[in-house]
Protein backbone atom coordinates (compact mmCIF):
# COMPACT_ATOMS: atom_id res chain seq x y z
CA UNK A 1 0.00 0.00 0.00
CA UNK A 2 1.17 3.30 -0.93
CA UNK A 3 2.47 5.92 2.28
CA UNK A 4 0.07 8.18 1.71
CA UNK A 5 -3.20 5.46 1.50
CA UNK A 6 -1.99 4.36 4.99
CA UNK A 7 -5.31 4.30 7.31
CA UNK A 8 -4.66 6.58 10.64
CA UNK A 9 -7.14 5.23 13.42
CA UNK A 10 -9.29 7.87 15.40
CA UNK A 11 -7.14 9.37 18.21
CA UNK A 12 -4.00 9.24 15.63
CA UNK A 13 -6.87 11.48 13.40
CA UNK A 14 -8.03 13.29 16.47
CA UNK A 15 -4.50 14.76 17.15
CA UNK A 16 -3.46 15.70 13.44
CA UNK A 17 -6.50 18.41 14.03
CA UNK A 18 -4.65 20.25 16.61
CA UNK A 19 -1.65 20.66 14.45
CA UNK A 20 -1.70 23.98 12.45
CA UNK A 21 -3.60 23.57 9.33
CA UNK A 22 -0.91 25.26 6.69
CA UNK A 23 1.42 22.37 8.12
CA UNK A 24 -1.16 19.45 8.31
CA UNK A 25 -0.97 18.08 4.99
CA UNK A 26 2.75 17.42 4.76
CA UNK A 27 3.12 16.08 8.38
CA UNK A 28 0.09 13.17 7.59
CA UNK A 29 2.57 12.72 4.47
CA UNK A 30 5.73 12.70 6.64
CA UNK A 31 4.02 10.19 9.54
CA UNK A 32 2.94 8.22 6.50
CA UNK A 33 6.07 8.00 4.96
CA UNK A 34 7.92 6.90 7.96
CA UNK A 35 5.44 4.28 9.34
CA UNK A 36 5.25 3.00 5.87
CA UNK A 37 9.20 2.89 5.96
CA UNK A 38 9.21 0.70 9.05
CA UNK A 39 6.82 -1.78 7.25
CA UNK A 40 3.89 -0.65 9.41
CA UNK A 41 -0.11 -1.10 7.88
CA UNK A 42 -1.66 1.80 9.79
CA UNK A 43 -0.80 5.11 11.32
CA UNK A 44 -1.87 4.73 15.30
CA UNK A 45 -1.64 7.13 17.79
CA UNK A 46 1.83 5.99 19.26
CA UNK A 47 3.38 6.99 15.81
CA UNK A 48 1.70 10.30 15.87
CA UNK A 49 3.23 11.43 19.11
CA UNK A 50 6.34 10.36 18.01
CA UNK A 51 6.79 11.92 14.99
CA UNK A 52 5.02 15.09 16.91
CA UNK A 53 7.80 15.24 19.45
CA UNK A 54 10.66 14.94 16.09
CA UNK A 55 8.58 18.34 15.19
CA UNK A 56 8.51 20.12 18.64
CA UNK A 57 12.29 19.64 18.54
CA UNK A 58 12.97 21.75 15.40
CA UNK A 59 10.20 24.27 15.41
CA UNK A 60 10.68 24.90 19.29
CA UNK A 61 9.77 28.91 19.98
CA UNK A 62 8.98 29.30 16.36
CA UNK A 63 5.73 31.58 15.41
CA UNK A 64 3.28 30.82 12.74
CA UNK A 65 4.59 32.90 10.38
CA UNK A 66 7.92 32.07 11.19
CA UNK A 67 7.05 28.18 10.34
CA UNK A 68 5.56 29.66 6.99
CA UNK A 69 8.56 30.98 5.77
CA UNK A 70 10.57 28.01 6.44
CA UNK A 71 7.78 25.74 4.58
CA UNK A 72 8.06 24.44 0.74
CA UNK A 73 6.21 26.15 -1.57
CA UNK A 74 5.06 26.53 -5.18
CA UNK A 75 7.27 28.57 -7.19
CA UNK A 76 4.65 30.74 -8.84
CA UNK A 77 4.30 34.29 -8.71
CA UNK A 78 3.75 36.17 -5.02
CA UNK A 79 5.63 33.16 -3.86
CA UNK A 80 7.65 34.80 -0.94
CA UNK A 81 11.29 35.01 -1.51
CA UNK A 82 12.52 37.98 0.25
CA UNK A 83 11.97 37.73 4.11
CA UNK A 84 12.04 40.82 6.22
CA UNK A 85 12.46 40.10 9.87
CA UNK A 86 13.14 42.67 12.97
CA UNK A 87 13.46 42.38 16.69
CA UNK A 88 9.66 43.12 18.53
CA UNK A 89 11.56 45.46 20.91
CA UNK A 90 8.38 47.72 20.92
CA UNK A 91 6.17 44.21 22.00
CA UNK A 92 8.37 43.30 25.17
CA UNK A 93 9.60 47.29 26.09
CA UNK A 94 13.20 46.53 25.02
CA UNK A 95 15.82 49.26 26.94
CA UNK A 96 18.41 48.56 24.65
CA UNK A 97 16.49 49.38 21.30
CA UNK A 98 19.07 52.38 19.83
CA UNK A 99 16.61 52.35 16.65
CA UNK A 100 13.23 52.08 15.44
CA UNK A 101 13.13 49.13 13.68
CA UNK A 102 9.58 49.40 12.43
CA UNK A 103 11.46 53.23 10.63
CA UNK A 104 13.98 50.89 9.22
CA UNK A 105 12.12 47.97 7.85
CA UNK A 106 9.65 50.23 6.38
CA UNK A 107 12.11 51.90 4.47
CA UNK A 108 13.12 48.29 3.08
CA UNK A 109 9.88 46.99 2.77
CA UNK A 110 9.04 50.19 -0.06
CA UNK A 111 12.14 50.30 -1.76
CA UNK A 112 11.48 46.31 -2.15
CA UNK A 113 7.75 46.68 -3.64
CA UNK A 114 8.86 49.47 -5.59
CA UNK A 115 11.83 47.83 -7.18
CA UNK A 116 9.99 44.31 -7.44
CA UNK A 117 12.78 42.58 -5.86
CA UNK A 118 10.30 39.60 -4.87
CA UNK A 119 9.62 38.81 -8.49
CA UNK A 120 13.40 39.02 -9.52
CA UNK A 121 14.65 37.15 -6.78
CA UNK A 122 12.01 34.32 -7.17
CA UNK A 123 13.30 34.81 -11.20
CA UNK A 124 16.32 33.07 -10.62
CA UNK A 125 15.05 30.00 -9.29
CA UNK A 126 14.45 26.79 -11.88
CA UNK A 127 13.07 24.93 -9.76
CA UNK A 128 9.64 23.57 -9.40
CA UNK A 129 9.27 24.56 -5.44
CA UNK A 130 10.21 27.22 -3.05
CA UNK A 131 12.79 26.02 -0.67
CA UNK A 132 13.93 27.93 2.74
CA UNK A 133 17.22 28.17 0.82
CA UNK A 134 16.51 29.93 -1.89
CA UNK A 135 15.26 32.69 0.18
CA UNK A 136 16.56 35.47 0.72
CA UNK A 137 16.65 37.04 4.59
CA UNK A 138 17.29 40.53 5.58
CA UNK A 139 17.16 40.77 9.69
CA UNK A 140 16.96 44.04 11.35
CA UNK A 141 17.98 44.65 15.41
CA UNK A 142 17.82 47.51 17.06
CA UNK A 143 20.92 46.84 19.36
CA UNK A 144 24.07 44.60 19.36
CA UNK A 145 22.54 41.98 21.08
CA UNK A 146 21.44 40.92 17.69
CA UNK A 147 17.91 39.19 18.62
CA UNK A 148 16.92 38.41 15.05
CA UNK A 149 20.10 37.34 14.71
CA UNK A 150 21.23 39.95 11.80
CA UNK A 151 25.16 37.98 11.81
CA UNK A 152 23.67 35.03 10.31
CA UNK A 153 21.02 37.03 7.85
CA UNK A 154 22.45 37.64 3.89
CA UNK A 155 22.01 41.38 5.14
CA UNK A 156 21.82 42.00 8.63
CA UNK A 157 21.12 45.42 10.32
CA UNK A 158 21.89 46.48 13.81
CA UNK A 159 21.53 49.54 15.74
CA UNK A 160 24.53 50.74 17.33
CA UNK A 161 26.60 54.42 18.41
CA UNK A 162 29.88 55.46 18.91
CA UNK A 163 31.35 56.24 22.35
CA UNK A 164 33.48 58.93 22.91
CA UNK A 165 34.87 60.06 26.42
CA UNK A 166 36.09 63.70 27.38
CA UNK A 167 39.00 63.36 29.09
CA UNK A 168 38.33 66.25 31.27
CA UNK A 169 35.33 65.17 32.78
CA UNK A 170 36.92 61.20 33.32
CA UNK A 171 37.76 60.32 37.17
CA UNK A 172 39.58 57.08 35.42
CA UNK A 173 37.62 54.98 38.01
CA UNK A 174 37.33 51.71 35.39
CA UNK A 175 33.43 51.47 35.81
CA UNK A 176 32.92 51.73 31.97
CA UNK A 177 35.59 48.82 31.38
CA UNK A 178 34.09 47.09 34.12
CA UNK A 179 30.70 47.07 32.55
CA UNK A 180 31.45 46.66 28.33
CA UNK A 181 30.00 43.92 27.47
CA UNK A 182 32.65 43.22 24.66
CA UNK A 183 36.06 43.59 26.53
CA UNK A 184 36.24 46.73 24.54
CA UNK A 185 37.96 49.66 26.60
CA UNK A 186 40.91 50.01 28.74
CA UNK A 187 41.39 52.34 31.67
CA UNK A 188 45.06 51.98 33.03
CA UNK A 189 45.80 55.39 35.00
CA UNK A 190 44.37 57.10 31.81
CA UNK A 191 40.69 58.03 30.47
CA UNK A 192 39.39 54.96 28.84
CA UNK A 193 40.68 53.91 25.39
CA UNK A 194 38.08 52.13 23.07
CA UNK A 195 38.71 49.59 21.19
CA UNK A 196 36.75 49.84 17.35
CA UNK A 197 37.49 46.47 16.27
CA UNK A 198 35.79 44.95 19.68
CA UNK A 199 32.75 47.58 20.02
CA UNK A 200 29.74 46.58 19.04
CA UNK A 201 28.30 50.06 19.71
CA UNK A 202 26.16 49.93 22.87
CA UNK A 203 25.50 52.53 25.10
CA UNK A 204 26.27 50.50 28.57
CA UNK A 205 29.45 52.73 28.56
CA UNK A 206 27.56 55.67 28.86
CA UNK A 207 24.95 54.69 30.83
CA UNK A 208 27.46 53.44 33.92
CA UNK A 209 29.51 57.16 34.03
CA UNK A 210 29.50 58.39 36.75
CA UNK A 211 30.62 62.26 35.72
CA UNK A 212 29.12 61.81 32.06
CA UNK A 213 32.50 61.75 30.63
CA UNK A 214 31.13 59.56 28.10
CA UNK A 215 28.95 60.44 25.62
CA UNK A 216 27.40 58.31 22.55
CA UNK A 217 26.87 59.32 19.03
CA UNK A 218 23.30 59.54 17.17
CA UNK A 219 22.47 55.85 16.88
CA UNK A 220 22.82 54.68 13.47
CA UNK A 221 22.38 51.32 11.51
CA UNK A 222 25.20 48.82 11.11
CA UNK A 223 25.15 46.89 8.12
CA UNK A 224 26.06 42.93 7.98
CA UNK A 225 26.51 40.93 4.70
CA UNK A 226 27.26 37.41 3.78
CA UNK A 227 26.22 35.67 7.25
CA UNK A 228 25.17 32.27 6.72
CA UNK A 229 24.87 28.73 8.84
CA UNK A 230 24.75 25.16 7.30
CA UNK A 231 27.84 22.81 6.64
CA UNK A 232 30.28 25.81 6.23
CA UNK A 233 28.97 28.53 8.31
CA UNK A 234 30.00 32.01 7.90
CA UNK A 235 29.26 35.16 10.47
CA UNK A 236 28.32 38.02 8.17
CA UNK A 237 31.08 40.85 7.40
CA UNK A 238 30.39 44.61 9.09
CA UNK A 239 30.46 46.74 5.83
CA UNK A 240 29.69 49.77 7.16
CA UNK A 241 27.25 51.93 8.91
CA UNK A 242 24.25 54.07 7.70
CA UNK A 243 22.90 57.19 9.26
CA UNK A 244 19.38 57.02 7.87
CA UNK A 245 17.03 54.52 6.22
CA UNK A 246 17.64 55.94 3.06
CA UNK A 247 21.12 55.47 3.36
CA UNK A 248 20.72 51.58 4.56
CA UNK A 249 18.23 51.16 1.28
CA UNK A 250 21.40 53.10 -1.04
CA UNK A 251 23.60 49.89 0.08
CA UNK A 252 20.85 47.10 0.21
CA UNK A 253 19.81 48.28 -3.44
CA UNK A 254 23.46 47.36 -4.71
CA UNK A 255 23.85 44.53 -3.32
CA UNK A 256 21.09 42.99 -3.73
CA UNK A 257 20.53 44.16 -7.46
CA UNK A 258 24.22 42.70 -7.86
CA UNK A 259 23.51 39.54 -6.59
CA UNK A 260 20.18 38.80 -9.06
CA UNK A 261 22.40 40.03 -11.92
CA UNK A 262 25.68 38.67 -11.37
CA UNK A 263 25.66 35.28 -9.11
CA UNK A 264 26.01 32.19 -10.32
CA UNK A 265 22.49 30.30 -11.42
CA UNK A 266 21.45 28.64 -8.30
CA UNK A 267 24.03 30.26 -5.99
CA UNK A 268 23.47 31.45 -2.78
CA UNK A 269 23.75 35.09 -1.53
CA UNK A 270 26.61 34.11 1.07
CA UNK A 271 28.38 31.81 -1.44
CA UNK A 272 28.36 34.92 -3.83
CA UNK A 273 29.34 37.21 -1.31
CA UNK A 274 32.41 35.22 -0.40
CA UNK A 275 33.33 34.31 -3.38
CA UNK A 276 33.26 37.89 -5.29
CA UNK A 277 30.90 40.52 -4.08
CA UNK A 278 33.04 41.21 -0.93
CA UNK A 279 35.76 42.04 -2.96
CA UNK A 280 34.06 44.39 -5.42
CA UNK A 281 31.98 46.11 -3.17
CA UNK A 282 34.99 47.48 -1.36
CA UNK A 283 36.63 48.11 -4.71
CA UNK A 284 38.46 51.32 -4.71
CA UNK A 285 36.20 52.04 -8.07
CA UNK A 286 33.11 51.16 -6.26
CA UNK A 287 33.92 53.65 -3.33
CA UNK A 288 34.83 56.47 -5.58
CA UNK A 289 31.53 56.13 -7.28
CA UNK A 290 29.93 55.60 -4.22
CA UNK A 291 31.51 59.35 -3.03
CA UNK A 292 30.80 61.00 -5.64
CA UNK A 293 27.00 60.27 -5.40
CA UNK A 294 24.71 62.56 -4.20
CA UNK A 295 23.60 60.55 -1.47
CA UNK A 296 26.67 58.49 -0.06
CA UNK A 297 25.61 55.33 0.92
CA UNK A 298 28.43 54.62 4.00
CA UNK A 299 29.14 56.63 6.67
CA UNK A 300 33.07 54.74 6.94
CA UNK A 301 34.28 56.16 9.81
Amino acid sequence: MPAQDLPWDQEAEQALKRVPFFVRGMVRRKVNERVAARGGASVTNADFQEAEARFKSVTAGKSEDELKKMLPAENAEGAQLLIIESCHHKLSNCPNALIDTDEWRAAIEDWAQRNNINEKLRARVTEDRILFHHKFRIAISGCPNGCSRPQIADIGVMGAVRPDVDPSECTECGGCADACPDQAIIVDGAPPLFDRTACLGCNTCESICPTHAITASEPSARILAGGKLGRHPHLADVIGDAASPAELVDTVDWIVNDFIQNARPAERFASFWLRDQKQRYFSPQRLKDAARSASPNMNRN
